[in-house]
């Protein structure tokens, strides 16, 4: 399923039909929702707690993200549990890029007809390489291997929240573990890095710039994280962010593909919008380099 070039592609039903999968989720999930920590594009729904008019609405996602505990996967009862799960929501196995089925992506449909994506991840530290690849399994269900991904381990924040579940069951509450902003930024830089999609590139800039105090409250967070057990994913990370958004001895930095990429998602590509474009490349650009600069101080 290809995702939207454009921030005008996503639908704010969409996005709330995200969040009522991942409170239907959760629901049904008992001890071993705890296990489970939300990443991607459904993150910033929750990291930044201004809203509009405040700031400036996110694009949304399609898709929800989640990071599994690799003990989830191995534990007979729990993985039984996210089994029937699937089955009570109606989810069938989804594709890849080449139209295979997978058994870490899967998909449903709501009430309304849309689509949702829910996509399972997991960090073994103990595949070669550390490449994106899904895990082996003798199951039905497994995860995709996204390298650093366990860092949200200990980097989140908690929130709780409320949806209608899906099945016209009623509303409920959960409180969901989410990426915080060391975790979050992190995670798109690698996926920018990688896959450069644009919406990556939004993702990251948005955050950053509407995050409780800031860039420089970033900084401080990421300054902290290079103190801590992740500190050489952390540090790899800040390198992607000044290689693809900062200014060097080859290029100024909103010429660059980061600042670029994010424009392009929010205003399109027609020469129309180049002004508009070039205004928000350098905003980009220059909210990644407060960043550095204020972790460097």
């Amino acid at each position: 399923m290809n995702k939207p070039a454009q921030a005008s592609g996503y639908k704010q039903e969409v996005t709330e039909n995200c969040e009522r999968v991942l409170v239907t989720l959760l629901r049904g999930l008992g001890p071993w929702k705890n296990s489970v920590y939300l990443v991607g594009g459904l993150t910033p729904r929750y990291l930044i707690k201004a809203r509009p008019p405040e700031v400036p609405a996110h694009a949304g996602t399609g898709d929800v993200d989640i990071v599994v505990e690799l003990q989830m996967l191995a534990d007979t009862e729990a993985y039984h549990s996210l089994e029937e799960n699937f089955k009570k929501l109606g989810f069938e196995r989804g594709e890849n890029l080449k139209g295979e089925k997978v058994s870490w992506r899967w998909q449903a449909n709501t009430e309304s007809g849309a689509t949702t994506i829910l996509e399972l991840l997991a960090d073994d530290p103990k595949l070669v390489g550390g490449k994106v690849q899904p895990l082996p399994t003798e199951g039905n269900i497994s995860a995709l291997n996204i390298p650093h991904s366990s860092m949200v381990f200990d980097h989140h924040e908690t929130k709780e929240i409320s949806a209608e579940l899906l099945g016209d069951d009623g509303n409920a509450t959960e409180t969901i573990r989410h990426a915080d902003i060391v975790s979050f930024v992190c995670l798109k830089a690698f996926a920018l890095d990688q896959r450069h999609e644009r919406k990556d590139a939004h993702d990251l800039v948005y955050c950053l710039k509407h995050y409780e105090g800031g860039p420089e409250a970033a900084a401080k967070a990421f300054a902290a994280a290079l103190g801590g057990k992740h500190r050489e994913a952390v540090g790899t990370a800040l390198h992607i962010l000044g290689k693809r958004f900062a200014d060097d001895e080859r290029s100024e930095g909103y010429l660059k593909d980061g600042p670029v990429a994010a424009a392009k998602f929010e205003l399109g590509g027609d020469a129309e919008t180049r002004e508009e474009r070039t205004l928000r490349q350098r905003d980009a650009s220059h909210l990644v380099m407060q960043l550095l600069r204020g972790i460097d101080r």
